[in-house]
């Protein structure tokens, strides 16, 4: 359970960062279990799996991140419903969690970044109104290797302050706090839908992998399989693209 100190953090902020939320035994079999997803050759219509070129190594492509996978990973659901968590979250939204969408984000070395951004500027407005994410951290993250940074301002927490499909732009926010929250592995980060974060591209030889579960209100229904039938046909794995077409990430 949360103490009201842990609330108001969230709610001034917009995140909130627990540590040791999961303990090293159950991570190692995470950390298992992802490196499994990792080398799975691409199927249609099975987990998506995202691949980009490489900022530094030109010509090699990354695996990014998978989405869509816990039809194929019993132990990755159990971490989605996990009944500690899902009371957290519960608290936080004031109702039960739906979940809306899980990926794994790998990160591995010459990942591109993720620019500054918030989550709702994807048009999740037609899912719900209002969301709460879980980083799960797998492996320890760090400036080196490119953790994640969030505004801690506050200022932005409560509304959409960027167009959609596009990344903000820090130098047009006033008062803008990026900080790097750096994490081991077992801590959790919940956050909002509307508090900036990013990451720069990771220059170390560390790969930092992350899980993302995306949950909202109960009270605005099952949006996930609507999620992923549009996500997959406006911007499916590499396996299943037009050649034909452009398919450019934006945020």
């Amino acid at each position: 359970m949360l103490d009201n100190s842990q609330i108001e953090s969230f709610k001034q902020k917009g995140f909130l960062v627990i540590r040791n939320f999961f303990n090293s035994d159950f991570m190692n079999q995470i950390l298992n279990e992802v490196n499994r997803l990792d080398v799975l050759e691409p199927e249609e219509n099975g987990p998506m799996k995202y691949y980009e070129e490489s900022q530094i190594n030109k010509n090699e492509m990354l695996l990014i991140r998978i989405e869509k996978f816990i039809e194929t990973s019993p132990l990755l659901k159990s971490v989605v419903y996990n009944e500690s968590m899902i009371e957290v979250i519960s608290t936080l939204l004031s109702d039960k969690p739906a979940l809306l969408k899980e990926k794994i984000n790998y990160k591995p070395y010459g990942s591109p970044p993720d620019y500054l951004h918030q989550d709702s500027q994807a048009g999740w407005d037609k899912y719900g109104t209002e969301f709460i994410s879980a980083l799960i951290a797998v492996e320890d993250s760090n400036q080196a290797n490119a953790c994640v940074e969030f505004d801690v301002s506050g200022k932005y927490k409560d509304k959409l302050i960027g167009p959609l499909w596009e990344p903000l732009n820090p130098d047009n926010l006033e008062g803008l706090d990026l900080q790097s929250i750096e994490t081991v592995s077992g801590d959790i980060i919940l956050f909002n839908s509307y508090v900036p974060h990013g990451s720069e591209i990771n220059k170390s030889t560390d790969r930092r992998c992350n899980i993302y579960i995306t949950y909202n209100k109960n009270s605005d229904g099952d949006n996930r399989e609507k999620y992923f039938i549009e996500k997959r046909g406006n911007f499916p794995p590499n396996n299943e693209r037009d050649p034909n077409k452009d398919y450019s990430f934006k945020v």
